[in-house]
């Protein structure tokens, strides 16, 4: 990443490029199980792996002999404040990950905080609003399905302005929640609604 953001300033191009950086694609993984893996693989092909054996290695983790994966303490911990991990979809812990948003040329609240909700599906809009483009309606002949999400570009110089995106659902393997308007409810494993104006985690959920 910094390469490509290098070989961009050099062309004098940064400061009129959109950049948007995503931290990750869910949050920390628990599939390392209690004692870590020396190879996630193990894992999806319920293999156990024998902690002795761990113990015994522990000077290869990291190395090009393991594919080594972290116990699931760390994930949790990864995941503060959100609770849960990847792949439980009802709750941040398992879907909530950082965004960085650049464009020095159009973005003049340098260095701020959003703290508007906003979900993977509103990347596209942001990115077509911002090049002044619409989503085709009719591509080689195709009627084409409404663009899904909500462009960010309203958030950029404004702060305080209230969020757009108003409701999401998220659902895998039976695990569910729905936020809207700033509330969010989930289900397996339940959690009584919270309001993320209150806070972004549910320690402090409350029926209202």
């Amino acid at each position: 990443m910094g390469r490509i953001l290098d070989a961009i300033e050099d062309m004098g191009d940064l400061d009129n490029t959109l950049v948007i950086y995503i931290q990750g694609d869910n949050g920390a993984s628990a599939e390392g199980g209690p004692q870590g893996l020396l190879n996630e693989l193990t894992y999806f092909n319920g293999v156990p792996e024998d902690f002795a054996e761990i113990l015994k290695r522990m000077d290869e983790l990291g190395g090009p002999n393991t594919n080594n994966h972290y116990p699931i303490g760390w994930a949790h911990a990864m995941n503060t404040p959100f609770q849960w991990t990847k792949q439980i979809a009802s709750h941040f812990g398992g879907t909530a990950n950082g965004l960085v948003i650049s464009w020095p040329a159009r973005i003049k609240d340098k260095g701020s905080i959003r703290t508007q909700f906003h979900h993977i599906i509103d990347i596209a809009p942001t990115i077509l609003e911002a090049c002044g483009v619409q989503a085709p309606a009719v591509l080689n002949g195709v009627p084409q399905k409404p663009v899904e999400g909500v462009s960010m570009v309203y958030s950029f110089d404004n702060a305080q302005a209230p969020s757009k995106h108003r409701t999401q659902y998220f659902e895998m393997f039976a695990n569910r929640a729905i936020y809207s308007d700033g509330w969010v409810a989930a289900t397996t494993p339940p959690v009584a609604p919270w309001d993320l104006k209150g806070s972004f985690s549910p320690v402090n959920s409350h029926l209202g």
